[in-house]
C-alpha cells in the first residue's frame, strides 16, 4: 500500500504542512512548502493522477466563489466601483508588462503564463491556465516564481508607505473620520409626540419609518404598552416612542414628532435588548420583512452589524450567516428569540453536502455549454469558470426555497484548505518530473521578470492613487492586496496600520480580482 497514490498524497500534504508552518522571524513558507515538497516528490517518481487534481480544484474554487458571492455583486456600487476599476488597472498593467517582456524575449506562452500566475501567487489562475493547455512547463515556472512573488508582494506593501513618505498614524485618523461620515453610527433616542397635527391626523407607524428611514423600537401611551410590531398601528399625540437611526435621521424625525426626551424614560414593558449572531438555517438568506416569527414574538430587529459596519434593519435587507443582530423583544420570549436567530455558529449545519454537490454539478454543466460570439466562434466558460460563476451567483442568492447555499465559516475554510492542498500536491508531483530540465533551460529570467513587473505595476498604481486620486493610503494598501488576492499582503497591511481597516477595501475588490486573474490567465494561453 506504500506505493499507492493515496499514501503519496497525504504524505506530501503532511510533510508540506509541517514545513509550511515553521516560522523564522515571523515568516513562513505556508503553501509554498507544499508545492516545493510536491515538486521534489514528483522529481523522484511520486506521481498522483489528474483525477485528484480536478477534485481538489472543484471544491476549492466552489468554496472561494461561495464566500465571495455576496461581496462580488455588492461592490459594483458607489466607492466600490472606483476601487474595482483601480484593481482592474493593476492586474491589466501587470499582465501587459509580463506578456510584453515575454514577447520581447521570445518566450513560449506556457512559460509567460507561469510567470504571470506565479507573480500573482494565484492557484485558481494557474488552474484556469492549465485547463486551456495542460502542460507541466507552466506548473514548473509557477512553482519557481511563486515563493518570490509572495515575498516581493509583502515587502512592497511594507515599503510603499516609506517610498511615499506617508505617516500611517495620520492616515488612520483621516480614514476613521471619513468612515464616520460615510457610515454614521446607529443611535437610539426617545421622543414624546408633541406635534399638534397628530391630534387630528391619523399617521401610521410604518409611514414615519418609511419617511425617515428609522426603526421605531418601543411605544407607550400614558404608560400603556402598544402593540408596536404591527405596521398598521397609529401614532398619537402624547405617545412616547424609542427610535433607532443615524443622528441626521433622528434630527429630521424630531421636526416631525416634536420633543426629544432623555434616556432616563423607562418603558414599562419588560423588554430586553439581545445581540445575536444569525446562524439559524431557517432565516439565513431571508429578508427581515419575511420573518413572520418576529411579529409573533413581538420582536424587532433594530440594527444589523456586518463586516464591522452598522446597517439599518430595513425590511428588504437580506440576512447573511454571521450577521450580528440587535433585537428588542419581551423578556419572557428570550429563549424563543435566541432559538429563532440561532446565535451559535457551531450548530450551523456543517455536514449538509447537498448544496455543495449540487453547486459543483451545476458549475461543471455551465462550464461545458458552448457560447457563440460573432467573429470569435464557440467558447466555453470551462471547468473553473463554470464552477466559479455558479458559486458567485449561489453565494449572492443565499438560499433557493429550502436549500441554503451559504456554508458556515468552518465548512468554507475546510473546503478551501482541503481543495487547495489536494490540488497543489497533485499539480506539484506532475510538474516535478520536468523541474530540473526547466531550470536548466530558463534560469532566473522568470524570477527577474516577475519581480520587475510587480515593482513597476504596484508602484505606478500607488503613485496614481496617492498623487492624482488623493486616496487615503489605507485604501491603497487594501485595494492592492485585494487585487493581487494576496492574504499575506493584507496581513502585513493590517499589522502596519494596527487596524483591520485595509480589509474593507480588500474585501471590496477581492471577488473581482479573483475572477479577473482567472480570465487573464486563460487569455494568456490563447494569445500570441
Amino acid at each position: 500500500m506504500i506505493n499507492n497514490e493515496i499514501f503519496y498524497l497525504f504524505a506530501i500534504i503532511s510533510v508540506g504542512y509541517i514545513l509550511g508552518n515553521i516560522k523564522i522571524r515571523g515568516f513562513s513558507l505556508d503553501v509554498t512548502a507544499m508545492l516545493i515538497v510536491a515538486l521534489i516528490a514528483g522529481h523522484f517518481g511520486m506521481v498522483i493522477s489528474d483525477a485528484f487534481q480536478y477534485f481538489g480544484l472543484a471544491i476549492f474554487i466552489y468554496a472561494v466563489g461561495l464566500q465571495s458571492g455576496p461581496g462580488f455583486f455588492d461592490t459594483i456600487k458607489n466607492e466600490g466601483l472606483k476601487l474595482n476599476l483601480i484593481a482592474t488597472a493593476l492586474l491589466l498593467l501587470l499582465f501587459v508588462i509580463i506578456f510584453g517582456f515575454g514577447y520581447f524575449f521570445d518566450l513560449p506562452k506556457t512559460i509567460i503564463d507561469g510567470i504571470f500566475t506565479g507573480a500573482l501567487t494565484s492557484v485558481p489562475a494557474l488552474a484556469a491556465a492549465l485547463e486551456i493547455k495542460h502542460t507541466p512547463t507552466t506548473s514548473v515556472i509557477f512553482g519557481l516564481v511563486y515563493p518570490f512573488g509572495i515575498v516581493a508582494t509583502v515587502l512592497l506593501i511594507r515599503v510603499l508607505p516609506v517610498l511615499f513618505r506617508v505617516d500611517i498614524e495620520k492616515e488612520v485618523e483621516a480614514y476613521e473620520a471619513a468612515q464616520k461620515t460615510r457610515f454614521p453610527d446607529i443611535l437610539t433616542r426617545n421622543f414624546r409626540i408633541t406635534n399638534e397635527n397628530f391630534k387630528t391626523t391619523e399617521i401610521k407607524k410604518s409611514k414615519i419609518e418609511s419617511m425617515t428611514s428609522t426603526v421605531i423600537e418601543r411605544m407607550t401611551l400614558d404608560g400603556t404598552i402598544i402593540d408596536y410590531t404591527s405596521d398598521d398601528v397609529s401614532l398619537s399625540f402624547g405617545d412616547v416612542i424609542r427610535v433607532v437611526g443615524t443622528d441626521e435621521q433622528l434630527a429630521s424625525l424630531s421636526i416631525i414628532l416634536g420633543e426629544e426626551i432623555g434616556e432616563e424614560h423607562e418603558f414599562q414593558d419588560n423588554m430586553s435588548v439581545f445581540r445575536l449572531l444569525t446562524t439559524n438555517k431557517e432565516i439565513v438568506g431571508k429578508k427581515i420583512g419575511m420573518i413572520k416569527e418576529l411579529k409573533f414574538l413581538r420582536a424587532i430587529i433594530t440594527k444589523v452589524r456586518r463586516a464591522g459596519i452598522d446597517i439599518p434593519a430595513y425590511p428588504d435587507l437580506t440576512l447573511r450567516l454571521g450577521d450580528k443582530l440587535y433585537v428588542v423583544a419581551p423578556e419572557i420570549y428570550t429563549d424563543k428569540v435566541i432559538k429563532l436567530i440561532g446565535n451559535d455558529l457551531l450548530k450551523y449545519p456543517a455536514a449538509d453536502f447537498l448544496p455543495i454537490s449540487l453547486g459543483v454539478v451545476f458549475g461543471i454543466l455551465l462550464g461545458s455549454i458552448p457560447l457563440y460570439i460573432p467573429g470569435v466562434g464557440a467558447i466555453k466558460l470551462s471547468f473553473v469558470g463554470g464552477i466559479l460563476i455558479t458559486a458567485l451567483v449561489l453565494g449572492r442568492l443565499g438560499r433557493v426555497g429550502p436549500i441554503v447555499w451559504n456554508l458556515s465559516p468552518h465548512s468554507t475554510t475546510l473546503l478551501k484548505t482541503l481543495g487547495q492542498l489536494i490540488f497543489i500536491a497533485t499539480l506539484g508531483t506532475n510538474a516535478g518530473k520536468y523541474l530540473v530540465e526547466s531550470l536548466e533551460n530558463n534560469g532566473i529570467l522568470p524570477i527577474v521578470m516577475a519581480l520587475g513587473a510587480l515593482l513597476l505595476s504596484m508602484s505606478l498604481i500607488a503613485f496614481t492613487c496617492k498623487t492624482i486620486l488623493k486616496m487615503n493610503f489605507i485604501d491603497i494598501l487594501g485595494v492592492i492586496s485585494g487585487a493581487m488576492t494576496s492574504t499575506p499582503s493584507l496581513t502585513m497591511a493590517n499589522n502596519m496600520t494596527k487596524t483591520d481597516y485595509p480589509s474593507i477595501a480588500y474585501a471590496a475588490v477581492y471577488p473581482l480580482g479573483l475572477v479577473l486573474v482567472i480570465v487573464l490567465a486563460q487569455l494568456g494561453m490563447k494569445i500570441m
